[in-house]
């Protein structure tokens, strides 16, 4: 079963994460913010508490794929301590290729 973590606005969810569990690991299969809503911390909020939720259940890393020319995404995972580990050619339906990004806990 994997976790999801949200920010909410009144009923809204205005921000999620989704954590998929692995034995010694944690992936964070997907993270978004409504667009009226990013560059408040939101997401990096969400990155703190999938951490801590890693951290408490003994995980060893968080890994995460990210879109090549999302440089936006790229920097808050930078900035947030992900390092990348490698590149997937092609690894989107439209060609694109996804890094590899880890967070050693």
């Amino acid at each position: 079963m994997n976790l999801v973590f949200v920010r909410e606005e009144g009923e809204e969810i205005i921000a999620s994460l989704e954590l998929l569990r692995g034995v010694d690991d944690a992936e964070i299969l997907n993270i978004e913010t409504l667009p009226n809503h990013r560059r408040q911390g939101l997401a990096q909020s969400l990155l703190a508490e999938a951490f801590d939720w890693a951290r408490q259940n003994q995980r060893q890393a968080v890994w995460l794929e990210v879109r090549a020319n999302n440089e936006g995404a790229i920097a808050l995972y930078a900035k947030t301590g992900f390092v990348q580990i490698s590149t997937r050619k092609r690894y989107y339906s439209d060609g694109e290729d996804a890094l590899v990004m880890k967070y050693t806990l």
